[in-house]
């Protein structure tokens, strides 16, 4: 019910505001409401900043004035729930997240919801830090700004919204040795990395590439992602890529996998 009320009285803010024509940076106001079960209410971590930079990262100029045109409008609530206890007077974390977007261009307003619940172990991060990684490589969290670059221009469906997400992170992260530096020498991904992108990326994109096959998108249209994932330094991508390459009756693939392997 709570959620309920949150987008209702979301969708009267919207629309009171006028909308504005589409312009190369696409504007968006965000609204994030953020809690948690710990005792004294305050979250360890600054959701909204880190939302905020995913979108200005992925090319949107955020409105920070409720009463400002926009073109988008970004939904969250974000809620940290008390999870299973593990010790005395000690608790897991359960993360719950809801998504909802809508502007120009989307026909139907487009939501989701992402879950994530701590688990103990000893050699593992804390509970608490444990629901907070799975949260951060989550593949509809961890690409949010592209996704919605990518919904905003009409591609409604998760899936595909994610692949074309991917497959343009992927470009960027693994470049071939053209795409590597531009003109004045800066290299391609210097211009929208950041320092939590890098930490989390080879987590999120395995997640992603598990999310894509559970999704049933077809391996040859995975293949460009894969391709580029075979230079990744984590082995655990590489066995990913080599998975999906392998599948495919593609003769420069198979050559470049049975490479890989040795």
């Amino acid at each position: 019910m709570g959620c309920s009320l949150f987008f209702g009285r979301a969708e009267v803010a919207f629309a009171e505001q006028p909308v504005l024509p589409n312009k190369e940076q696409p504007s968006i106001q965000v609204m994030v409401q953020a809690s948690t079960w710990k005792t004294r209410g305050r979250l360890l971590y600054d959701r909204e900043g880190s939302i905020l930079k995913k979108l200005s990262l992925a090319g949107f100029q955020v409105v920070h004035d409720p009463k400002k045109p926009h073109q988008y409008q970004l939904v969250v609530q974000y809620e940290e729930e008390r999870g299973a206890p593990y010790g005395v007077a000690l608790w897991g974390t359960t993360i719950h997240a809801r998504f909802l977007l809508r502007g120009v261009g989307v026909a139907e307003p487009i939501n989701w919801e992402i879950r994530e619940t701590s688990t103990n172990t000893v050699s593992g991060p804390a509970p608490y830090l444990d629901a907070l990684l799975k949260f951060e490589t989550h593949p509809h969290y961890f690409f949010l700004g592209t996704m919605l670059k990518r919904m905003a221009k009409g591609v409604g469906a998760q899936p595909d919204a994610l692949m074309e997400a991917v497959r343009e992170f992927v470009l960027v992260v693994y470049p071939t040795i053209n795409e590597a530096v531009t003109e004045d020498g800066v290299r391609v991904q210097n211009h929208f990395m950041d320092n939590s992108q890098r930490v989390y990326q080879e987590v999120a994109l395995q997640r992603a590439l598990d999310e894509l096959v559970h999704q049933k998108i077809p391996d040859d249209m995975l293949a460009p992602i894969a391709e580029r994932l075979l230079d990744s330094t984590d082995p655990h991508s590489r066995v990913r890529a080599v998975q999906i390459l392998g599948r495919l009756p593609n003769p420069d693939f198979q050559e470049r996998v049975k490479k890989n392997g040795n």
